[in-house]
């Protein structure tokens, strides 16, 4: 009863901030530029290179209503479907005693409670990920197909969202090759179900990824831009607070991240430092997509409660606090 109610506070706060963002926050110009790319015919909306799965629903839900408020409530609804399945993700990458922690820094990131709020892929591509995730983590412990079929029709959808999330195709894959002995069992219909994935990546995306390596490969971000980024993870506003954020999310990780230097022991340690380092650097040195971040947070949370746990008594009180202070002033001025 008491796992249960450490896991229902954080969604509830969640819940409330995120409808305080979706009833009082005007229409950007980012969201102004993603409805007027839904209004295209259907048939058009299908084939276009810019997430037609979140512009087939924008399309969709438009249609009954446009209002700022109503647009951002589909982002919120297909973040909620993924809540309702991201504890148990957390709790397959980092174990009880890290799931918890993992879901308040998760949830009550500033930059995550926007992306679900915003008219934006960004909430699909969450939920894509957390499915893929989940079937991912079950067939490794279950080695049942159904949790197999489970992932490819994930990781299709996902690249429907974007040709970018591939990158959790492959991050998955390499761990397959790593843990090959452990997981020998799962190995030939888990390279079997890599075809469909790989052939509409292909289809869908493949020019685009030719001409990222060959065009965009060497334009890499200047450091001052990656560090805004990190530091918006944990706040949204100007001054030192990006800093102090990205600072203190920083040592938290890098902290879990030593924790799982010995990856070769545990699968899930594995998974966790593909699963954060690969989306990251894409994220802070090529290409500034938000669903790369979004993509990387769960195990960014895991990592930054896995290191907050190492720390003594003391080490985490002021962790713990020095977190709240950042988030909490930043969804204080942002409302």
């Amino acid at each position: 009863m008491a796992q249960l109610t450490g896991l229902r506070l954080p969604l509830a706060l969640f819940l409330v901030l995120a409808a305080l963002r979706v009833v009082g926050t005007p229409l950007d110009v980012d969201g102004a530029v993603v409805l007027t790319r839904s209004e295209i015919p259907l048939r058009d909306v299908v084939l276009s290179p810019y997430s037609p799965a979140y512009l087939f629903l924008l399309h969709l839900w438009a249609g009954v209503g446009d209002a700022a408020w109503w647009l951002r409530l589909l982002s919120l609804g297909l973040a909620g479907g993924g809540l309702l399945l991201t504890p148990r993700v957390l709790r397959g990458l980092g174990g009880t005693h890290a799931s918890g922690g993992a879901l308040w820094i998760l949830l009550l990131s500033p930059f995550f409670l926007g992306q679900m709020t915003a008219v934006s892929p960004s909430a699909l591509a969450f939920l894509a990920v957390i499915v893929e995730l989940l079937c991912f983590l079950e067939y490794l412990r279950a080695g049942e197909n159904r949790w197999l079929l489970g992932w490819m029709a994930a990781a299709l959808v996902s690249l429907l969202v974007h040709g970018g999330l591939y990158y959790l195709v492959l991050a998955l894959c390499l761990g397959m090759v790593f843990y090959r002995e452990r997981y020998d069992g799962r190995q030939r219909w888990w390279w079997l179900a890599q075809l469909p994935p790989l052939g509409l990546f292909l289809l869908l995306s493949g020019a685009q990824f030719e001409r990222f390596v060959v065009q965009r490969v060497s334009l890499t971000n200047t450091p001052t831009v990656a560090l805004d980024q990190w530091g918006g993870l944990g706040s949204g506003l100007a001054g030192p607070w990006p800093l102090l954020a990205g600072g203190l999310l920083a040592v938290l990780v890098l902290t879990g991240l030593f924790i799982c230097r010995d990856s070769r022991r545990d699968p899930r340690h594995g998974l966790l430092v593909l699963g954060s380092v690969v989306p990251s650097v894409v994220w802070l040195v090529w290409l500034p997509h938000d669903f790369y971040a979004v993509a990387a947070l769960p195990f960014l949370s895991v990592l930054a409660s896995m290191g907050i746990r190492l720390y003594p008594r003391w080490g985490r009180q002021l962790a713990w606090a020095a977190l709240g202070v950042v988030f909490l002033t930043a969804h204080w001025y942002l409302l």
